[in-house]
């Protein structure tokens, strides 16, 4: 009882800010987006300053420097915060000028990373080390963190945000959701582990129970939308399975980099980059399917 309110009164907190941030306007929203992007590429950055692996690998890179605490920054967060910051001014002048085509940015962030998720997604699958290739730095899952909140923000700006905000809503509650029934069914009556070397705590009865969660939800949503019901029953399932992918990566992340979160901002969940990894990996292939599905019909 005691765990359940230590995580629910931050998840109401962080839930009311991100749906208040929604609804109230769409500047608001872009700029919270644009906050918590910022904050996770902080925490990523905290936790890699701390492993020997990424510091070894800077000295051996930059020899005849002298690598300190100060200008360790410059090779784990300075790369993404660059990126972030001059990909977000480039949408934002993308809106209002009418010379440069803001979805030219959407297409191209959505390919890079969509690589980013394959390559994640084979070496779950394979059970092969991340951060095993010793010429890229470990900062580069940030390359699908920065990227699928860029997309968040260049859709709110391009598309009609009346709709885009109800679309939202819709996603945001079959994440919560999926999050929360799996997290209950698993604690309550799960007994076989999902990917025990990775999750110890995901277990395979608490992965069903968020799948029958999202086709439930497809239902409530279509009398509640125009969409379809067989494709919304899709987009939910895939939805879901994302989400409980997002964790799995993000757990092999975290047990590479040997830590158990990435912070302590949402007390009970851990840091935001633990609390938003299911956005974070799922929403670029759902934006990818809206985007089929309305240029289709």
């Amino acid at each position: 009882m005691n765990d359940f309110l230590t995580r629910l009164i931050p998840g109401i907190t962080y839930a009311l800010l991100l749906l208040g941030s929604l609804y109230y306007n769409k500047f608001l929203f872009i700029s919270l987006m644009f906050c918590f992007c910022l904050i996770i590429i902080l925490e990523y950055g905290r936790a890699l300053k701390k492993d020997k692996d990424h510091l070894k690998l800077v000295q051996e890179k930059n020899r005849g420097i002298k690598i300190n605490k100060k200008n360790l920054f410059f090779y784990t967060e300075f790369t993404p915060l660059s990126f972030l910051i001059c990909l977000f001014i480039l949408g934002i002048i993308g809106t209002f000028n009418s010379l440069i085509s803001n979805t030219h940015f959407q297409y191209g962030i959505f390919f890079i990373v969509l690589i980013n998720s394959l390559i994640m997604i084979k070496s779950v699958f394979k059970g092969k080390e991340l951060f095993s290739n010793k010429r890229f730095m470990k900062t580069w899952p940030l390359i699908g963190v920065v990227g699928s909140f860029l997309l968040i923000i260049y859709s709110s700006l391009i598309y009609d945000y009346s709709q885009f905000k109800l679309f939202f809503l819709y996603y945001l509650i079959l994440i919560w959701g999926v999050d929360s029934v799996g997290y209950f069914v698993g604690n309550n009556f799960g007994k076989n582990k999902l990917y025990e070397s990775l999750s110890p705590n995901k277990t395979i009865e608490g992965a069903i129970g968020s799948i029958i969660f999202s086709v439930i939800y497809s239902f409530v949503i279509s009398s509640y939308s125009n969409f379809d019901v067989l494709f919304l029953i899709v987009v939910c399932l895939i939805t879901a399975s994302l989400a409980i992918f997002g964790d799995l990566v993000q757990s092999k992340i975290k047990r590479e980099l040997d830590i158990k979160d990435f912070g302590n901002l949402l007390k009970g969940h851990g840091g935001l980059y633990d609390r938003l990894d299911s956005v974070i990996f799922s929403f670029p292939f759902i934006y990818l399917i809206l985007i089929i599905y309305i240029n289709v019909s």
